[in-house]
């Protein structure tokens, strides 16, 4: 049993946590020509807009209530009513996706209420789907925000019934917040080599993986899943609810679908992903294709050219829940060592990592552990490069937010090829950083120096 610590200190002073509205955000981001809406003050979606620019490098829809000290006084369902009205009239959404912050659940505001007086008061815009979330700041973190909009789209678009019929060929994806769109995409081509139509939730492989979009600046979101697609969830032949966080979306998601639920805690182990290849060959009916089995044949290979360089180190991690676990989960099939981890927020999650303790706590709290017991690689975000820096100890970004490198946001690191990828990413470190070895000069090399050869010429 993985034994909790919490931290002592009375305030976070190098916090990793980032809070539920940021995670609900990126997973509206998945939805097509949708606009979040955050039901609080300016700043707080001022704060997330400027996060997710500095770690996609693409502009994000969001928008505000703008709710002001007075309205946060006297109430503030005429800024909701007002904002839903405007972005429907002016920006013609298919999706909304209406959110809370600490301060509007301070206040006590009804976002369900909200919205069934607005569809009474303005039945035109009957059209537009509106999902609720509600996403305080004050509870959880990034990871539970992502998870609850998951939640709410299954509760409120998904028929408490199956519909009638079944789409044989049709597979839903429902992917933890540790799916990058370079994870997603990968994930697409596994599920489409089977002759399977994948409907990802969310799928972020239109809207943010980096493409430069034709035409002008478009105020929602570029591809995505479908309020449409969404609804005809419980008709599809079987759903894959991956990642750990993601477990009551898979309670959610049973009742409501005629096929099979498999649930998988992420796809970053020979074990599980060969356990997802396997559930598609079982429902398509079809050989695996040969390129995958190649993929699966480079990691073998890439574990055999990385064990001597990997075996015996020691990892120390700051993350979510859900990256704690793929990334303890393959540093224990590679022979490696998690010797210390930080959580922002307890999760149920943790309590089955393969780990001795968890400490809830910050990047400071990491610093103490890595003085007691060392480390020989740092997994954390981008806020970790100043006390990588400072321990003289190679960081390798996960998570959000990274904003210091070009390209993380969709490097690949879950399937075959993303898990070959990272093996010789942790090797290259592990070697430069620990067993690194000097370049070698031959003694019968031919010294070709500016002084040699003018040596030689004199004589």
């Amino acid at each position: 049993m993985t034994h909790i610590v919490r931290s002592v200190k009375p305030l976070a002073t190098s916090p990793i946590k980032s809070g539920q509205p940021l995670g609900a955000i990126l997973a509206a981001m998945g939805l097509e020509n949708c606009i979040p809406l955050v039901h609080g003050a300016m700043g707080c979606s001022a704060f997330a807009k400027v996060f997710f620019i500095q770690h996609f490098h693409e502009p994000i829809p969001l928008q505000s209530t703008a709710m002001n000290p007075i309205t946060t006084i006297m109430g503030a369902d005429e800024n909701i009513f007002s904002a839903l009205s405007t972005l429907c009239e002016r920006n013609q959404p298919r999706i909304i996706v209406l959110l809370s912050t600490g301060l509007s659940e301070a206040q006590g505001s009804d976002l369900s209420r909200a919205l069934a007086l607005f569809r009474q008061d303005y039945p035109k815009y009957q059209h537009v789907g509106i999902l609720t979330v509600s996403t305080p700041d004050f509870y959880g973190s990034m990871e539970n925000g992502y998870a609850a909009l998951l939640e709410s789209l299954v509760q409120q678009w998904v028929p408490a019934e199956p519909m009638a019929g079944i789409r044989n060929k049709r597979v839903n994806l429902f992917l933890s917040h540790l799916f990058s769109p370079g994870d997603q995409e990968l994930l697409r081509s596994y599920v489409e080599a089977f002759g399977l139509q994948p409907v990802m939730v969310p799928d972020l492989t239109q809207s943010l993986d980096g493409h430069l979009a034709s035409g002008d600046y478009s105020s929602l979101t570029q591809g995505g899943s479908t309020q449409k697609s969404i609804e005809q969830l419980g008709q599809s032949a079987a759903s894959f609810v991956i990642g750990v966080s993601l477990q009551r979306v898979g309670s959610l998601m049973e009742p409501r679908g005629r096929g099979p639920c498999i649930r998988l805690p992420h796809l970053m182990t020979l074990q599980y992903m060969d356990e997802f290849i396997l559930q598609l060959h079982r429902i398509s009916g079809r050989e695996v294709p040969a390129w995958i089995e190649r993929q699966r044949g480079q990691l073998l290979d890439a574990m055999i050219d990385c064990h001597g360089a990997l075996q015996g180190g020691r990892l120390a991690i700051a993350a979510e829940a859900d990256l704690l676990r793929c990334w303890a989960d393959f540093a224990q099939s590679q022979g490696m060592s998690v010797n210390n981890v930080v959580a922002p927020v307890n999760q149920p999650g943790l309590a089955a990592l393969p780990v001795e303790s968890i400490t809830i706590g910050d990047l400071e709290d990491l610093a103490d552990l890595l003085a007691a017991k060392p480390a020989d690689i740092m997994l954390a975000n981008s806020h970790a490069a100043a006390l990588s820096e400072q321990l003289n100890m190679p960081l390798i970004r996960i998570g959000f937010p990274i904003y210091d490198r070009l390209g993380e946001f969709r490097r690949t690191r879950q399937g075959y090829a993303g898990m070959r990828d990272s093996l010789f990413e942790l090797g290259n470190v592990m070697e430069q950083c620990h067993r690194h070895q000097p370049v070698y000069h031959s003694p019968l090399k031919q010294d070709f120096s500016a002084d040699t050869l003018v040596q030689d010429a004199s004589l």
